[in-house]
């Protein structure tokens, strides 16, 4: 009996111990949390990151996960973690987030992205720098952005949208009129040959049809595989097509830099004044650019940095992110603004869009379409509100230091998460948020929208990592609406009851099945 009390007796020794154990290790990482991450709440228990994972699901979308996690844990900052990503502090209110990004440049924010990125894009894109470097990828990458050429870009993007309307409605006229077109496919193809002739300047003429088609291919496989799981199908294709997407730049830059380089040494020496005014206004010698290979090669050899094998390997990894910020966001962004313009009840939108788009004439120069298409602004902005691209952005910082936020003390490295896709569909900021109401963005209209509503608004991010080439995504959409609403008969007829906004991981939201619709002057028959 003596011996059966022992062992019970050290059994529960035992387990005082082993709870005191755990406990004494549950507090002092409540301690370290609380030193390096605030008071902030979590949105799950630190050993069961899945439970987040869960909650997402269960929501359906990512801004949904932040309303409902927000409300559960009745703070509007909180942390959440999901499985193989680091945790992160996710600030949902506006004023919150202008403060992060005040505090940018002291922590060094990079975009936290998965690490399949770093494979797909390439460790060197714009996102993934900060400081000195970042700021000399800016302004070589600025040049593009230059408004003589985006004005020499304009005459390709209306050629190739208004061939790609008349395509899709012969298309139409000489099929069952049972028959659809997949609109955000037609945008693609299209969109795709126009921006590899804006950005690389390669077209069928020089440059085989088979590469084209196969750098299309890779690039579509790059999109769908960034954020698949490392090991899986789709992240195997994604890393195979960026390999050879990145081997196709580097033999197509190196030729073009051979060029630039070539005429560079033809100049007069004694003609530098002239050579960097050329230079600055970003007009090569006053020539038309046509494409921003050429532009970007200039603005190398301008730093004298055009043999620099780094900064080539990084330049490279930014033409490749340049394709997707102009082309993989522009066409899901043009098919859900036709989308929403073509629904019954927005004729009036359309028809308004019309009337602005007949003021600009033939062919609309870039100044043009920058200072006289505000409605087509707003209809732009609209669509992005109702169906963005993404509902959040991810910064870390890597530096060891100490800074406040909220009042409370926090310790980076750290990743913050802006959500701001929730603020969205806010009545607090937009009232009738389920309604495409694109005068709620013009500044002479009753319903525009207040300073919180447009802080609340970044569908191209924020600070010193806004899209890199969101200037030529704007004139690409605005070219895209142009040459549809020129048109005072075209429409878009498809069956409404099915095809409708859905959500996703990237982009967020769009259009389901691509759009299937039947495009005419007036009805296809």
């Amino acid at each position: 009996m003596v011996s059966v009390a022992y062992s019970s007796v050290s059994t529960a020794t035992a387990a005082v111990g082993a709870a005191t154990l755990v406990i004494t290790i549950a507090l002092k990482k409540k301690k370290e949390r609380y030193n390096r991450r605030g008071n902030f709440p979590s949105s799950s228990p630190w050993y069961l990151p899945s439970l987040d994972l869960m909650f997402a699901i269960r929501a359906g979308s990512l801004d949904k996960f932040f309303t409902n996690r927000a409300k559960a844990l009745k703070s509007d900052t909180f942390y959440m973690k999901f499985p193989g990503i680091n945790e992160s502090l996710v600030v949902t209110n506006p004023r919150d987030q202008a403060e992060v990004m005040r505090k940018e440049g002291k922590l060094n924010f990079v975009v936290d992205m998965p690490d399949t990125l770093d494979d797909t894009h390439g460790p060197g894109s714009l996102q993934a720098l900060h400081g000195t470097k970042h700021n000399f990828f800016r302004k070589i990458f600025a040049s593009i952005l230059h408004p003589s050429a985006l004005e020499s870009f304009a005459p390709f993007l209306h050629e190739a949208f208004k061939n790609m309307w008349k395509q899709i409605e012969e298309e139409c006229s000489n099929n069952n009129t049972s028959d659809t077109v997949v609109i955000q496919d037609a945008i693609c193809k299209a969109q795709f040959f126009l921006m590899a002739k804006i950005l690389y300047g390669m077209t069928p003429e020089n440059t085989s049809m088979e590469v084209m088609l196969q750098l299309r291919q890779d690039f579509e496989a790059q999109l769908e595989g960034h954020f698949s799981p490392r090991g899986s199908a789709k992240f195997i294709k994604a890393k195979e097509g960026s390999e050879r997407i990145h081997k196709i730049l580097a033999d197509k830059f190196d030729s073009v830099l051979k060029e630039r380089r070539a005429l560079y040494q033809q100049q007069d020496s004694g003609d530098e004044e002239k050579k960097d005014d050329s230079k600055n206004d970003g007009s090569s010698s006053g020539r038309n650019i046509g494409n921003a290979m050429d532009v970007v090669a200039d603005a190398l050899l301008k730093e004298g940095v055009d043999t620099d094998e780094k900064v080539l390997s990084e330049t490279i990894d930014n033409l490749d992110l340049l394709l997707e910020a102009s082309h993989g966001t522009t066409m899901t962004v043009t098919t859900n603004t036709l989308y929403y313009l073509n629904l019954p009840e927005n004729k009036d939108k359309l028809d308004k869009l019309r009337t602005e788009m007949k003021g600009l004439g033939i062919e609309p120069t870039y100044t043009q379409m920058k200072n006289n298409m505000s409605y087509a602004d707003a209809v732009i902005k609209e669509s992005m509100r109702i169906c963005p691209i993404i509902v959040s952005i991810a910064y870390k910082s890597d530096e060891e230091m100490s800074f406040s936020f909220k009042g409370q003390k926090l310790q980076a490295p750290i990743s913050i998460t802006l959500a701001f896709g929730q603020n969205f569909t806010d009545e607090r900021f937009f009232p009738q948020p389920d309604s495409f109401i694109p005068e709620r963005w013009l500044s002479d209209s009753d319903l525009y929208v207040s300073d919180e509503a447009q802080k609340a608004f970044m569908p191209f991010g924020a600070g010193r990592h806004l899209c890199l080439g969101f200037k030529l995504a704007d004139l690409v959409l605005k070219s895209a609406l142009y040459c549809f609403a020129s048109d005072e008969k075209r429409v878009i007829e498809f069956d409404h009851s099915n095809v409708a906004k859905k959500a996703g991981i990237f982009p967020s939201y769009s259009i389901s099945d691509g759009f299937p619709g039947r495009v005419s002057r007036a009805t296809c028959s």
